[in-house]
């Protein structure tokens, strides 16, 4: 049975486009480094519980299902002072169901992009009508740059919500914006009181600016004169353009490598105008496993390519390689082997 889980202090659910699995992991270090007995968890490319006792794998019998989080909410012992907990949940009727196992103190809404085009409907307004839909009534947000637009506003002033963006300061990449949102995380909970004491804002923030690169975390991996930019935590055109201009590479020196999984059907669609309106190098698109359904019949698929060997083999003297899409499958392979 599910006990009360009001008794922990810091309740947090973290929702958004894109960068939720990044963002669990940054507080739970940042909450750890302050004193606090903290649990997270994480559900993005690889599903994991963090906890003083280290990081545990959730192991999957089955494909990801919302009783997962029911299941791990009912481990957290009593001495836990806080919380983190990643919002799995992709349809827009799912997505009150891990708010309301939480009761959180402080929801955090980490970017606001298109994505799942097929269920949030098309564009940034459709995403914000399904996202909002985990947001509970009255309670603090705290949230990245783009949430702060006068529409954005307007919708968490109806809900009830006070909005709080970090100050601006280093944007220059996606990580220091994680870790401007992060430090705002912590700071809030002194703010509103939630911490059962005063926390070391300083250290805690220290804390995540070392904590090392998840997985699938942006970086660009060097061999020689081969770079390979690993950027499949991108899961809609306007983070992996970003992404790209983090490089600073130019199109023209640089091979697009697009990974397709099935269930993604619709994010395969909103990937090709970017990708097709840039001069590439070269393209390359691979799969998990056929059929794919598309409406660019032009798509030339590289089906060898297809676990770690295949791709070492087809990427040694490519030069730059830009890697984005979709991890799951054979670019999850390739990074486990790495690490």
């Amino acid at each position: 049975m599910l006990r009360n889980l009001k008794g922990v202090p810091i309740r947090i659910v973290v929702t958004g486009s894109r960068g939720k699995s990044s963002l669990t992991r940054l507080l739970r270090a940042g909450f750890a480094a302050c004193g606090l007995v903290s649990y997270a968890r994480i559900t993005g490319v690889i599903p994991r519980e963090l906890s003083p006792a280290g990081e545990r794998l959730i192991r999957r019998a089955s494909p990801a299902h919302i009783r997962e989080m029911r299941w791990w909410m009912a481990q957290i012992p009593t001495e836990a002072q806080a919380l983190v907990v990643e919002n799995s949940a992709v349809h827009p009727d799912l997505q009150g169901f891990a708010p309301d196992l939480v009761s959180p103190v402080l929801t955090v809404w980490t970017t606001l992009r298109a994505d799942h085009v097929e269920v949030w409907g098309p564009g940034r307004e459709g995403a914000a009508k399904a996202l909002l839909r985990g947001i509970p009534r009255g309670v603090p947000v705290a949230g990245g740059r783009e949430l702060n637009a006068p529409e954005m506003l307007a919708l968490f002033e109806a809900n009830g919500n006070v909005l709080h963006t970090p100050a601006l300061g280093d944007l220059s990449s996606h990580n220091a914006e994680n870790l401007s949102l992060a430090r705002l995380v912590l700071e809030l909970c002194d703010t509103y009181g939630f911490a059962p004491f005063l926390l070391d804002v300083e250290r805690g923030a220290r804390a995540m600016s070392e904590l090392p690169p998840d997985i699938a975390d942006f970086r660009v991996l060097r061999n020689g004169t081969d770079e390979l930019a690993v950027a499949f935590s991108a899961n809609d055109t306007e983070s992996t353009a970003r992404l790209f201009a983090e490089t600073g590479w130019l199109p023209e020196e640089t091979i697009l490598l697009y990974h397709h999984r099935p269930d993604r059907y619709a994010r395969l669609e909103t990937f090709l105008p970017w990708i097709e309106a840039h001069p590439w190098k070269g393209k390359l698109f691979t799969r998990t496993r056929r059929p794919v359904i598309s409406s660019r019949s032009s798509i030339e698929w590289n089906d060898a390519i297809r676990d770690f060997f295949t791709f070492e083999a087809w990427r040694k003297g490519r030069g730059r390689v830009f890697a984005c899409g979709n991890v799951a499958g054979w670019p999850i392979e390739f990074l486990n082997r790495l690490t």
